[in-house]
């Protein structure tokens, strides 16, 4: 699985510490998910919904500054996720629920193949992401005509399995969308060029959707 990618990362020596745990996830909780309106147009979404209990396998924290981060909550069936917060963790500071499921990855074991990703003609920033003939149009900075500098931020990342100590990974990423047809609802793109280390790059590429919080039963 491309959980399994998340293991093999060069680790640092960092104590557990205690954890924001937003809605109460954490590492080894259950979420079940109520995914009927996504479920009714599964014909148009480009990836498979998740199905049964997810289990928190992993959790990633990013400090964005002001205030701001994101919580992000990794489930043993490659998805993940991801809590958008200011000025904390309680119900009331949520801005964003999004759920993610890992749709490509890619290692890159050249200098040549980083540009492909993250360059002044790099997939990551441009305007729009193609993924199997579907556009997606860029979120962040949408009014800014062109390709854009990709968001540049770092993940701080705890195992359930404390054999694995706490590790970073440095991202340069993009958020993209497309709205699904007859609907209000989007789908979302997420391109990340990804570095656990000097010499070792990832470009991983999930797809997924909003999450209301009535939607989620954690226990």
């Amino acid at each position: 699985m491309i959980f399994d990618w998340f293991k093999s990362k060069k680790a640092d020596e960092s104590k557990r510490v205690s954890l924001p745990s937003p809605l109460n996830l954490r590492l080894g909780s259950a979420v079940e998910l109520d995914l009927l309106p996504f479920q009714m147009m599964s014909e148009q979404l480009r990836f498979t919904l998740p199905e049964g209990v997810q289990t928190i396998e992993a959790a990633g924290f990013i400090d964005l500054g002001a205030g701001a981060s994101l919580c992000r909550f990794y489930t043993a069936d490659d998805g993940f996720i991801q809590v958008s917060t200011s000025g904390g963790y309680e119900a009331q500071n949520i801005d964003d629920i999004k759920f993610f499921v890992f749709t490509q990855t890619h290692n890159i074991a050249s200098q040549s193949g980083v540009g492909l990703w993250v360059s002044d003609s790099g997939l990551i920033g441009d305007k729009h992401f193609e993924l199997d003939e579907t556009r997606y149009r860029r979120v962040w900075d949408e009014a800014v005509p062109g390709r854009i500098e990709p968001v540049n931020f770092t993940e701080t990342v705890h195992s359930r399995d404390e054999s694995v100590s706490v590790y970073e990974v440095d991202h340069l990423a993009m958020l993209y969308q497309r709205q699904i047809n007859d609907s209000e609802r989007y789908e979302y793109l997420l391109a990340s060029l990804e570095f656990s280390s000097d010499d070792e790059a990832t470009a991983v590429v999930s797809l997924g959707f909003d999450l209301d919080m009535s939607s989620m039963n954690i226990t």
